[in-house]
């Protein structure tokens, strides 16, 4: 049974990592298990990559903490072949793109309170980091990413660094980095649809999955420093960055360079069409009840997810 939860929190997790916008570090907080995860990661040291090369199966299964990351990692894989296909074939980043949007975007508000809820009591001084959280989602949020594919195999590799951030920092979406990077239909699509048909697909998947191995570990190591030492302070800086990255996936959106740009124009649209904002509410009002739908389905799995670890 433990097996088969890490699995299911796993495919949840990868799923978050595909969506532009979503971070399944996020994903993992609110399931229960990022502080494990981070935990996990960042025990993993030289004599563990020894251990690893003489195939040391007692000792790696201790290292890597086997029992736990197996099957997780077992979970992301498995959504990252299939949700990719999903998101093709349902078209939900395509014409059904702002409904998809609107049900993350309800899911990932429902996790600030519950984040927020994870520190004991509330102090001023975290009211600053949580403001510094919200800034640097917002800083994202106005750079505009590069237009035009790059295949350079280092820079595929400083794209898996990048990428794996979503994963491993609640509320920054490492797909929406690869956007911003150019890389997201090269990496995520493509190299993901095509690695069974094509080697140049296949080398690219597996030098990014190598950037993400090696970014992984690295940042864990932070984090997990930081969860030790500033424990408040970092889930205040992380609730900010959240809060932050609803700018990502707000549902009505259009072709602009920055995330912010997309979110802006359509409002400035309908009032130099219209010169009435009830207009753009009205249009777009039945995405209320998807964003509903996201908020209430986090709540639940955290209730439930609570309930059981009580």
């Amino acid at each position: 049974m433990y097996f088969l939860k890490n699995i299911f929190n796993g495919v949840l997790i990868g799923i978050a990592n595909i969506i532009p916008g979503l971070s399944g570090a996020t994903i993992a907080l609110i399931l229960g298990v990022y502080e494990k995860l981070i935990k996990a990661i960042s025990s993993v040291k030289k004599e563990s990559l020894i251990n690893l090369y003489k195939l040391n199966f007692k000792k790696i299964y201790k290292d890597f903490s086997i029992d736990f990351l197996f099957p997780i990692i077992l979970g992301i894989i498995l959504s990252a072949l299939l949700f990719a296909q999903a998101l093709e074939h349902f078209e939900l980043l395509g014409k059904n793109k702002e409904f998809t949007l609107s049900y993350f975007f309800g899911l990932i508000l429902a996790s600030i309170p519950i984040i927020l809820k994870m520190i004991p009591k509330w102090r001023n001084a975290l009211t600053f980091y949580f403001l510094i959280g919200v800034i640097i989602a917002i800083i994202i949020a106005i750079i505009p990413g590069i237009q035009q594919e790059n295949n350079n195999i280092l820079f595929i590799f400083f794209c898996g660094i990048i990428g794996i951030i979503g994963m491993v920092v609640p509320g920054l979406s490492g797909s929406y980095l690869l956007l911003i990077l150019g890389n997201y239909n090269l990496l995520i699509k493509d190299s993901i649809n095509k690695f069974h048909e094509d080697i140049n697909s296949l080398i690219y998947l597996l030098v990014f999955i190598s950037g993400m191995v090696f970014g992984m570990i690295t940042i864990a190591k932070i984090i997990s420093w930081l969860f030790k030492k500033y424990r408040e302070e970092t889930l205040a800086l992380i609730g900010g960055f959240v809060l932050g990255s609803l700018i990502f996936i707000w549902p009505i959106r259009s072709e602009s360079p920055t995330a912010f740009l997309e979110i802006i124009n359509p409002v400035l649209d309908e009032l130099n069409k219209s010169g009435n904002i009830i207009n753009y509410i009205k249009n777009y009002f039945h995405f209320v009840f998807f964003i509903l739908a996201g908020f209430f389905s986090l709540i639940t799995i955290e209730y439930f997810s609570r309930k059981k670890n009580v």
